[in-house]
């Protein structure tokens, strides 16, 4: 937090320094007195001043995401050493499917593929289909008697490639915290091989 700050700082210091030098070197182009003997030194170091301060928030940035799957990371390895292990029947589960489209914008690398193959055949924005699914697993918890509902992360899959992959996996381990249910992971990792 104190890097992204110090980051902040040093990019609006760098910022006003180029602007004060460029209005120094505007104004005072053939100024030669002794007070601002080099106008042209203020634009170069707030131009210096700005590429140290987007890389000090770009590390700054990159800490914190690192801290945070560290911190994610420690949570999934707690729950599973200690945590409840419930064996999950994937067949029994139930897949819901939401999946949307958006609109190729041009930063895509793919974006004058698509623009040239839908030039002539549509005049309309290219659109492509994101896929996303869930696993919805009803838990019939003998120590309460109700049914839980423990929901996966969301899968970037359709509704059939992941029933696939279930089919194939049969079984997984759902790792439920003692204290609080609401903390819970699905042992999904078979999906990123």
């Amino acid at each position: 937090m104190l890097k992204r700050i110090a980051a902040y700082c040093l990019i609006v210091l760098g910022l006003t320094t180029v602007i004060i030098g460029f209005i120094t070197f505007l104004f005072f182009r053939h100024y030669s007195g002794k007070l601002i003997p080099y106008p042209w030194a203020f634009i170069l170091l707030g131009i210096g001043m700005l590429p140290a301060g987007y890389l000090l928030m770009g590390y700054a940035v990159s800490v914190t995401n690192k801290a945070d799957l560290r911190k994610l990371q420690q949570r999934i390895e707690d729950l599973k050493a200690n945590g409840e292990k419930i064996p999950v029947d994937l067949n029994s589960c139930d897949i819901r499917g939401h999946d949307y489209s958006e609109q190729v914008s041009s930063d895509d690398p793919d974006y004058p593929f698509h623009y040239l193959h839908h030039y002539h055949i549509n005049e309309e924005p290219i659109t492509r289909e994101i896929p996303q699914s869930i696993i919805i697993f009803p838990y019939s918890n003998s120590r309460t008697g109700l049914t839980e509902k423990f929901y996966s992360p969301v899968i970037p899959k359709d509704q059939l490639t992941l029933s696939f992959y279930l089919d194939r996996q049969k079984q997984t381990t759902l790792y439920v915290d003692r204290t609080n249910r609401k903390l819970y992971y699905f042992d999904l990792d078979f999906l990123k091989a």
